[in-house]
């Protein structure tokens, strides 16, 4: 069923799938569905799904913080602002209080993102 949803046509049962994914393996750190979950992240039309694909890899990621860091890494720097907002979410969401050096480097440049919501994804 979730698998059917990220065809259709509609973002909001896309999006939604992409949440799904996130839950229904997270901690796993599936590498089949963080497959999945990246080329969405680059390939969909729409802002939203992109930007929950991206978080929901931080919810697989969260038993293997020393991963995310290298998994999100160019998706910080796209020119997408919805894409870095889940960058950054999705080190807050795997890396939370780990400290680690790897994330805040990636972290740290976006407090100074154009745009107002990436730079308070870098801060929570």
């Amino acid at each position: 069923a979730v698998v059917s949803t990220q065809s259709t046509g509609d973002s909001v049962l896309r999006m939604c799938g992409m949440y799904c994914v996130g839950m229904a393996y997270a901690g796993t750190g599936n590498n089949n569905a963080i497959r999945r979950l990246l080329h969405v992240a680059v390939s969909d039309v729409n802002d939203d799904v992109r930007r929950a694909a991206v978080i929901s890899i931080g919810f697989l990621l969260f038993n293997a913080p020393e991963q995310c860091p290298n998994v999100v890494s160019l998706l910080a720097e796209s020119y997408n602002s919805h894409v870095r907002y889940g960058a950054a979410l999705a080190l807050g969401i795997s890396c939370a209080g780990s400290g680690m050096k790897e994330a805040l480097t990636i972290l740290e440049p976006m407090l100074n993102d154009p745009v107002n919501y990436v730079r308070q994804g870098a801060l929570l």
